[in-house]
């Protein structure tokens, strides 16, 4: 009997030991388990932080780029109503240049609507001074030829 014994004190102690194993593997699985859920939480704080400052991030690019871009806007449109106020003026010194021209032709024109209404006058003056004596001629000549 003294070899069941010994077995059976060999079992026991396989099994107490495997107790301890069994204890310390649960303890390990659950340090494990709470370093892992420990871990995970870690890394969902830090990719809710990495998140955030990215959208952040994003989120102040965009405003900058907005305000660029309104910035280039307003330039724009600065440049464009200069130029357009710059055309508008070369447009009515135009117009003002045209319009003075236009006078002097005016001017020149009555001046010589004028000189010829005046030579008009002086052909007419002329035929009739040309015409009167004509007839005096005719009449003198007439006259001779009656004496």
């Amino acid at each position: 009997m003294e070899g069941a014994t010994i077995v059976q004190q060999i079992l026991k102690a396989l099994d107490l030991h495997s107790g301890k194993i069994q204890q310390q593997m649960k303890e390990m699985e659950d340090r494990l388990r709470t370093e892992i859920q420990d871990t995970e939480s870690r890394l969902r704080v830090e990719i809710q932080d990495t998140e955030s400052r990215l959208r952040a991030e994003i989120q102040d690019t965009e405003n900058r780029l907005r305000a660029e871009i309104q910035d280039t806007e307003n330039r724009l449109y600065a440049k464009i109503r200069e130029t357009e106020d710059r055309l508008h003026q070369k447009l009515l010194d135009l117009e003002k240049r045209t319009d003075a021209r236009f006078e002097r032709l005016e001017t020149k024109m009555n001046y010589w609507r004028l000189e010829w209404s005046e030579t008009q006058e002086t052909v007419d003056f002329l035929a009739r001074k040309t015409l009167q004596h004509e007839r005096k001629l005719r009449s003198r000549a007439g006259q001779n030829e009656i004496s």
